[in-house]
């Protein structure tokens, strides 16, 4: 089994001894990716049921951990990780499944962000598609919000899911060549040629349009009304799990995503359910950071149960 030579999961170390894994006993990775966390899960000994919602990723997946999935060690399958529940009441008609920990990384791939093809990458060329979309069976595309929502509203998407300062400079150039070239607003190129004319070049090592791709990919695939979603049904699963010494681990790389679990954190440890790992966020090391800047925004909070 071999992972993409591209991929490097955050905060590997760190993940793996809050999860304090056990041999023999199941671990939900309900944010599959390339798989970097389940593989390191397992090398440890535990089980691994994993969830993705990219068919690529699954297939990937398929293909890269033929082994584990054939000796029932690993258990991947294609579904959005707000569905958990069903998930893990399926497989438990025919599995005796205790869940001893769940980890969630709501991080992008870096196979889906320097994919032109997916409307990730900056780099586009005349012809991609400023799709964005996790499930390809979501409906609506990036393209399809920058056509259908409003100055206004855009300007709300970019400043509060990217955090960009000129969200309403940004908006209000997207309404014009909307007027002029609404078709345009497909294709990636058309929205980065928006955001350069609007903010220039680079600043450091940030693509000017960095803020804006993050801002719209949170809004086409609802990501944060997923977390919220998800964090409660994945504590009840744990909570019910006769597992002992059971962990419940998010990675966030956005300022929306970490607020939301640093309150459900909280919360449950002001009522006595659960005890805090993790007083302050866990950061990537500086060694980390050299060999993988894009772990420069992760922020890993690790629950007892």
């Amino acid at each position: 089994m071999s992972l993409s030579k591209k991929h490097q999961p955050v905060l590997l170390e760190e993940t793996v001894n809050y999860l304090a894994v056990k041999k023999g006993h199941y671990y939900l990775d309900a944010t599959f990716g390339r798989g970097g966390h389940s593989q390191a899960i397992l090398e440890q000994g535990g089980l691994v049921i994993a969830l993705d919602f990219d068919q690529e990723a699954i297939e990937v997946g398929q293909e890269n951990f033929k082994e584990a999935i054939a000796h029932n060690k690993l258990t991947l399958v294609k579904e959005n990780f707000k569905n958990l529940e069903a998930v893990i009441n399926n497989l438990a008609k025919t599995q005796d499944i205790n869940l001893a920990g769940i980890l969630f990384d709501f991080g992008t791939s870096t196979e889906q962000l320097t994919s032109s093809k997916r409307g990730f990458s900056f780099n586009a060329q005349d012809n991609d598609i400023l799709d964005m979309r996790m499930d390809q069976d979501l409906g609506v595309k990036a393209g399809d919000l920058l056509i259908v929502l409003s100055e206004k509203q855009l300007t709300q998407v970019l400043a509060e899911y990217g955090g960009e300062r000129q969200a309403r400079q940004i908006a209000k150039a997207v309404g014009k060549v909307k007027r002029d070239q609404p078709d345009s607003l497909h294709y990636s190129k058309t929205l980065m040629q928006i955001v350069e004319r609007v903010k220039g070049g680079r600043l450091g090592k940030l693509h000017p349009a960095t803020k804006t791709l993050q801002a719209l990919r949170i809004a086409v695939n609802d990501e944060l009304n997923n977390i919220e979603l998800a964090l409660p049904t994945a504590f009840e699963l744990l909570q019910k799990s006769d597992a002992i010494d059971k962990r419940l681990l998010c990675i966030a790389f956005h300022e929306g995503e970490d607020r939301l679990v640093k309150r459900f954190f909280k919360k449950t440890a002001d009522q006595n359910l659960a005890k805090l790992l993790t007083k302050k966020a866990i950061t990537a090391s500086e060694e980390e950071l050299k060999n993988n800047p894009r772990a420069r925004s992760a922020k890993l909070r690790a629950l007892a149960i």
